[in-house]
């Protein structure tokens, strides 16, 4: 296959990379600074787990080919989407549009604009971080790349795309519906960063805050139950069934031993504290859904609430870093 990969981030690099590695054409549109590392050193990754570092055949691009793609894979920011769609738009043909983006509002506005035949949604199963020109990742075997129909669509199509992935060396799961699995996973981002926030960021002291991995339960607990409101089945089923019926107290175990893994101190703290915008913009989300579903939701809106006043903080912490070092007019 031919493929289009926008956004050069950790995910964007990463499955450009894996997807290069099995014999697609995959190229991987940059731009500015990161544009010039791929141009320079090339697509390089590294799993943290095994040590392997490859350097991957895929190409960086500062724009897209006049040839045909079949397929282009999005993986920017939310409030990036926008700046990307006529991107998406000229390009030649009618390739397929995989959204690898944590948008669980922009679903149907991108089915309309973009046609539901072509339009599908996915969500990474990896984090990682960039060191230098390379991207340092772990994937995370509880949480699969996953995809899965919208809108009442077919789910023939998504299998189809999973099955790429999953050639490709990725752990993938098919769900029910992937727009009730995004608005369920930002719910339990939120929650989680927020909980994590209130632990000064770090997943050690999250681990040994009872307080805090009981908040991280009952605000993914509402979460589900507004999404549920909405007329929609929480996703993925096993977390779904977690919340439901187990107490607080065994969630926070899980939770407790997850959180005091290395893996976490890798997987979660360097994107929840590199990206608290993005985790501020689901918060806002969250809040879309929870208001939509007429769900007080105590603990949850707290945590937003957290999740904001850090990306604030953030906010404040980089302008006053950047007066100081900028030379005097």
């Amino acid at each position: 296959m031919k493929i289009l990969v926008i956004g050069a981030g950790i995910i964007g690099t990463l499955y450009g990379a894996r997807l290069s590695m099995r014999g697609h054409d995959v190229e991987i549109l940059a731009r500015g600074r990161r544009l010039g590392e791929l141009s320079e050193h090339g697509v390089i990754i590294e799993d943290i787990v095994s040590g392997a570092r490859d350097l991957a055949p895929a190409r960086a691009v500062a724009a897209p080919s006049a040839e045909a793609y079949d397929l282009v894979a999005i993986a920017v920011r939310d409030r990036q989407i926008d700046s990307v769609l006529p991107v998406v738009e000229a390009l030649a043909g009618r390739p397929d549009i995989l959204f690898l983006v944590n948008c669980p509002l922009r679903v149907g506005d991108l089915v309309d604009r973009l046609g539901g035949e072509r339009t599908f949604f996915g969500f990474s199963g990896a984090g990682g971080v960039h060191d230098g020109a390379t991207v340092r990742y772990a994937a995370v075997s509880d949480q699969p790349t996953s995809f899965g129909p919208v809108r009442g669509a077919d789910p023939a199509r998504p299998a189809v795309l999973a099955g790429i992935f999953a050639d490709a060396g990725f752990a993938t799961a098919i769900v029910a519906d992937m727009e009730a699995w995004l608005m369920c996973h930002a719910a339990f981002i939120v929650a989680l960063c927020g909980a994590l926030y209130r632990s000064g960021g770090r997943s050690a002291a999250l681990a040994a805050s009872p307080g805090n991995l009981s908040a991280l339960a009952r605000g993914t607990r509402e979460g589900f139950a507004a999404v549920a409101a909405l007329g929609f089945t929480p996703s993925p089923p096993k977390l779904r069934l977690a919340v439901r019926f187990l107490p607080d107290g065994i969630i926070a175990a899980i939770l407790r031993r997850f959180f005091a893994s290395e893996l976490a101190e890798f997987a979660v703290d360097g994107h929840a504290n590199a990206a608290p915008d993005d985790m501020a913009d689901l918060a806002a989300d969250c809040r879309i859904i929870l208001d939509r579903a007429g769900a007080p939701a105590p603990v949850l809106r707290s945590l937003c609430d957290e999740v904001e006043r850090f990306a604030a903080q953030a906010a404040s912490s980089a302008a006053l870093s950047s007066a100081e070092t900028s030379p005097a007019g």
